[in-house]
């Protein structure tokens, strides 16, 4: 008899009832518009459509799936908005395309997206490194401020793009119209990664939104925190002459057979935000807000975002808790809170939770959580947590990259015993969580630093990504 894993797990994951403050932003269908769900509700099947008469064609739009994307780029004050249905990768892939060359550098950011660099193997372009800065104690990367992106410019100026993530996972990030102002300045194109802020741009309180400021390139996964389907996202172009580069880069790049359930989920969102943009994201906050001011009433916990303070800037639709002065790790919490409450959060990492607040969520489920909250702090104490102090030298520093990515992808490749690896150059990127952005990357050579802080992280049990369980990391096989 054949089996089904994955359609299993799914259904046993609904039966569970859980309540969920992760991606995607919709919460199961809640946060989706009135119309998107009663034609899913209806027919979803049935919407599992193809370029079918009268349903117009992504790769060539001039009917219905162009007249959406023009609403979108109305809506959003751009000169061009693509649908993304490959996710925001395909679009910060697209837009590296469009504006580098091979050999060419282009700064990036130290917390890209893996798909940046990726994107770097198709355009054979250089990336040159800016740092960010790091919350050692909670183990956060917090971004790149105005002042450090100046500096980093003037000592790169070679450089003729870049690209910036903001704001960071965490909703954490600097003031982006100061560092696209002075970006401008020097005539360089800015893509702006904006996966975790497409909702930035319905308010006016924070200096957050690349699409307000009108970065050259900014890439939105509205599924992230609007109402769109998984894997549903826009690029938004504002200089008209990079619209043909990146529709070029795009039809090279994106499926040929695009979801019509996910681009319907797009179409609705434009829909939505241009009706309700402002509103569903002032009710967001205010919820956020209901959650924090019960969370600053118990014992134990700590808030990211109240012990962050300018020139930083914070989404409010992001709570980032540590359970650390109750004796629980992260994890801990994370796993108490799915196992006793049903609650599943965005991320967990040694020192915190994140948890999203989205047009999806209502005030029963800030109670839900709050009450979970209350609950753990009564039950569940242990000895107070120890701070990491993870070393942060290595992340403060530019990384000397030996090959481009496009090199690295080509050369062959051997595994060896990380205690060998002195010397050699990494063909995969080597990711400590916390913080969670590479310590080495693809085409680094592996110095005595970087091996110091690998038997740090493994003597203090954090999980990384890129060595086996066995010690055994990938690398160049050099000539």
């Amino acid at each position: 008899m054949r089996k089904s894993p994955l359609l299993n797990k799914i259904t046993e994951y609904l039966q569970q009832n859980n309540l969920g403050f992760h991606t995607p932003g919709h919460q199961q269908g809640k946060g989706c518009s009135t119309i998107f769900k009663k034609t899913i509700a209806k027919n979803m099947l049935r919407t599992d459509l193809t370029e079918i008469p009268g349903l117009d064609n992504l790769k060539n739009p001039v009917g219905c799936i162009k007249e959406s994307q023009d609403l979108a780029a109305e809506l959003y004050r751009a000169k061009k908005t693509f649908f993304l249905v490959n996710g925001s990768t395909v679009g910060l892939q697209a837009a590296i395309l469009a504006v580098n060359k091979p050999g060419e550098k282009i700064g990036i950011s130290r917390q890209s997206h893996i798909s940046v660099i990726n994107g770097l193997v198709l355009s054979g372009g250089q990336p040159v490194v800016c740092p960010v800065a790091i919350n050692y104690t909670w183990g956060i990367p917090l971004g790149t401020l105005p002042n450090e992106v100046s500096l980093f410019i003037e000592h790169n100026a070679e450089i003729k793009s870049l690209i910036l993530t903001q704001p960071s996972y965490q909703g954490i990030g600097g003031n982006v119209f100061e560092i696209n102002s002075i970006i401008a300045e020097k005539g360089i194109t800015i893509i702006s990664d904006e996966a975790h802020g497409a909702h930035l741009y319905f308010q006016n309180k924070l200096p957050l939104s690349a699409q307000q400021s009108k970065s050259d390139i900014v890439i939105n996964s509205t599924h992230k925190t609007l109402g769109a389907l998984t894997q549903a996202s826009m690029l938004h172009v504002n200089r008209k002459a990079l619209i043909k580069p990146v529709q070029r880069a795009l039809d090279i790049l994106q499926t040929t057979s695009p979801s019509y359930l996910l681009m319907a989920s797009l179409d609705s969102v434009q829909d939505q935000m241009s009706r309700e943009g402002e509103q569903l994201v002032q009710q967001t906050w205010e919820l956020a807000e209901i959650l924090r001011s019960h969370v600053r009433e118990l014992k134990g916990y700590r808030i990211l975002q109240d012990e962050i303070v300018e020139p930083w800037y914070k989404d409010p639709g992001k709570i980032v808790i540590s359970a650390a002065e109750l004796g629980l790790t992260g994890w801990d919490l994370a796993r108490i809170l799915q196992e006793k409450h049903k609650i599943i959060v965005e991320q967990s990492d040694y020192f915190y939770v994140l948890l999203l607040i989205t047009v999806g969520h209502c005030k029963n489920d800030i109670v839900k959580v709050a009450e979970a909250l209350k609950d753990i702090c009564k039950y569940e104490g242990k000895k107070k947590l120890s701070v990491l102090n993870i070393p942060g030298k290595l992340y403060e520093e530019k990384p000397h990259l030996e090959l481009t990515p496009r090199e690295t992808f080509l050369k062959a490749k051997a595994e060896i015993p990380i205690n060998e690896s002195l010397g050699r150059i990494a063909s995969e990127p080597l990711t400590i969580y916390p913080p969670g952005i590479p310590l080495l990357w693809p085409g680094e050579i592996i110095n005595n630093q970087h091996l110091e802080y690998i038997q740090w992280a493994r003597k203090s049990k954090l999980p990384i990504h890129g060595i086996s369980a066995k010690g055994v990391i990938s690398v160049i096989i050099e000539e």
